[in-house]
């Protein structure tokens, strides 16, 4: 059997690995798939949907890129580094508890598990679920090879495809593993949420890196200059070390190309036999011992705040059933750092949409020129709308998600208390970025009142959409257990979704921005329904949410 053979080359027990590799997996695609709550649940179904779609969102680009860049070197690069990117990603957001867990040597150590099968277990457990995503999203890129160039460039494909998913793994694990032999694990998490953090703000940074990159080239396409060849210091990049395949098995055979590829292949080699160095069960037994000593307290040189001063400090005075889940919200920001990071990112991420509206000039005042598409009110439209419903959807998952069995046994509201999380997001997230933008719209268009107007209406279509979230997928604060790739998928789901509606939404206001009369009607529609939508949801949501049971 050629599944033994490489396990036992690799020093591990074949049978104990697949006992432990299916125990893991079935309990991840039993929590992936919703089966312990005694239903079943298609949202991992819909995460591959959205993998799918932005694998062919990025064959797209290939194909866009193959027209002015000559070859197969450079699209194929362009391809795996965004793969690439979006699964380490995807690694750091959604596996972070695959690689190692301390309770691991508490469940193994009475058992006859080496070092090599633990480490060969755990890689297991991560590839498949990488390789899946991996094959999703490039997957479209593969079947474009196979019918432009054939199968055998198509199988070089493959062999990249498969070669950066694992280098990209390994690349985390060793330096996950890496950082527990330094860092003590309630300071990792805050390390990999910072990491976190950067990977996504360099996501969104994406449109500036490309306009730098590959402006000049397009110019020089669009004016008849000719191809722009393939530049030497693409071959510094790891992906390119995958993508060197592809020129390869289609016959271009050069000493660049033999170079870069071995370079890909020894590296995952050595990646991987740095991982087995550093995933040990001994390894556990030390990061069991080190999590439960407790961590060197720091004293702060911050006064404390006397508890009679503490009331005076409160400025914001809210309505008692939104307070509490308000009060529920700056718990788990405090608390919870992947909850912080993923917030706390989308603030900086507003002000670099806004940079990236006015990069190109004064934005076209909606109200002068109805219906004026540019790539600056798009920006706006997708930052104003988007991200407050990618925070409206991390509202409702939390690995702390077993503390939610209060809400189901206290005779509580559950319905008020999914319409007071909407109303949360309104509050701390839609307000804000709505001053931020009507800020960057007066500066830009020169009027206050076209300004604040059309910041208004942004805020209030952010609040129809966070409720009509919460109308059609209700769920409790912080009720569920994250799903293995599950809220990267959301996340790219949500932008890419909010992405083409911001791009439709100028031809909109066009229509209501074209008569004071009509804007007028338009604007006191949309007032009546955001101050109604609340009572829609609690009164359209009732009974599936007393029908909803506690998950653990």
């Amino acid at each position: 059997m050629i599944v033994r053979r490489v396990v036992e080359a690799f020093g591990a027990d074949y049978v104990q690995w697949r006992v432990l590799t299916r125990v893991m997996l079935k309990n991840d695609f039993r929590s992936a798939t919703g089966l312990s709550m005694g239903r079943t649940d298609l949202s991992i179904w819909r995460s591959f949907i959205v993998y799918a779609v932005f694998g062919g969102l990025m064959t797209l680009v290939a194909v866009m890129v193959s027209v002015f860049l000559p070859g197969l070197m450079l699209p194929g690069t362009i391809v795996l580094t965004q793969l690439g990117v979006l699964l380490a990603m995807a690694v750091l957001i959604d596996f972070q508890n695959v690689v190692i867990s301390p309770d691991d040597y508490d469940v193994l150590a009475h058992q006859p598990v080496s070092s090599g099968t633990y480490f060969l277990v755990k890689l297991t457990n991560v590839l498949i679920f990488t390789l899946i995503i991996g094959a999703l999203l490039g997957g479209p890129s593969l079947i474009l090879l196979l019918v432009a160039y054939g199968p055998l460039v198509a199988f070089g494909g493959l062999l990249g495809l498969v070669g950066i998913t694992m280098a990209t793994t390994l690349a985390i694990l060793c330096t996950y593993a890496g950082l527990l032999s330094v860092v003590h694990p309630r300071r990792l998490v805050r390390v990999l949420s910072s990491v976190q953090m950067i990977v996504v703000l360099a996501v969104l940074m994406c449109p500036i890196y490309i306009d730098n990159l590959f402006g000049p080239a397009l110019e020089r396409m669009m004016s008849g200059d000719g191809v722009v060849p393939t530049p030497a210091w693409v071959f510094l990049a790891p992906p390119a070390w995958f993508a060197s395949l592809l020129p390869l098995f289609a016959g271009e055979w050069s000493a660049g190309y033999a170079a870069a590829a071995v370079a890909g292949i020894g590296s995952v080699g050595v990646l991987f036999f740095l991982g087995a160095g550093k995933l040990s069960v001994s390894y556990a037994d030390r990061l069991g011992a080190i999590t439960t000593r407790s961590e060197r307290r720091r004293r702060s040189l911050r006064p404390r705040r006397s508890t009679a001063d503490r009331p005076r400090m409160r400025r914001l005075r809210l309505p008692p059933d939104i307070g509490v889940v308000a009060t529920l919200v700056r718990a788990q920001f405090r608390d919870d750092m992947t909850f912080r990071m993923a917030v706390m990112g989308l603030v900086p991420a507003i002000l670099i949409y806004s940079f990236l509206a006015m990069r190109q000039g004064p934005l076209p005042d909606p109200f002068v020129e109805p219906g004026a598409i540019s790539y600056g009110l798009v920006v706006m439209n997708f930052a104003a709308i988007g991200f407050p419903l990618v925070v409206g959807e991390l509202l409702s998952m939390t690995k702390s998600w077993r503390a939610s069995w209060i809400f189901f046994t206290l005779p509580a509201d559950r319905a008020r208390l999914v319409v007071n999380a909407g109303l949360c997001v309104t509050l701390f997230l839609v307000a804000p970025t709505a001053l931020v933008i009507g800020g960057v719209l007066v500066w830009s268009l020169g009027s206050p009142w076209h300004a604040a107007t059309h910041a208004l209406v942004l805020a209030l279509l952010a609040h129809l959409a966070v409720q009509a979230r919460q109308l059609v997928g209700p769920h409790l604060p912080f009720s569920r257990p994250p799903v293995k790739g599950g809220t990267m998928a959301h996340t790219l789901g949500g932008l890419f979704v909010f992405a083409v509606i911001g791009f439709f939404l100028p031809l909109f206001f066009g229509l209501v921005y074209s008569a004071t009369a009509v804007t007028v009607t338009f604007i006191g529609l949309l007032l009546v329904a955001a101050v109604a939508a609340p009572a829609v949801v609690r009164a359209g949501i009732p009974l599936r949410m007393e029908r909803r049971e506690f998950a653990g």
